[in-house]
């Protein structure tokens, strides 16, 4: 199994859920509210000099589901190159 940690701009949510869907993603765990800063986008750290913030969702897929994940993501982080998006893959090793 794969471990998929997706940050991304507030917004560009609805995309970004609307592509899990049809990749058929069902269960997550969002963390909502996110600050930090990235290579290439403006800081979102909620503040009034630098506004905004960041999403995260923790999606644990079966091996071949990452792949479609990963491209769906791709896609849109090339549509949305200045908003923010970063997707990481870790392996899972075991679920409780």
């Amino acid at each position: 199994m794969k471990f998929i940690f997706l940050i991304y701009n507030v917004v560009i949510e609805n995309r970004v859920m609307e592509e899990l869907e049809k990749a058929g993603v069902k269960t997550y765990t969002k963390l909502p509210s996110i600050h930090g800063v990235g290579t290439h986008s403006v800081p979102h750290l909620d503040s009034l000099i630098w506004p905004g913030v960041n999403h995260g969702l923790f999606i644990a897929v079966q091996e071949e589901k990452k792949d479609e994940i990963l491209n769906r993501m791709k896609e849109l982080k090339s549509i949305y190159e200045k908003e923010g998006l970063k997707i990481f893959v870790l392996p899972l090793e075991e679920v409780l």
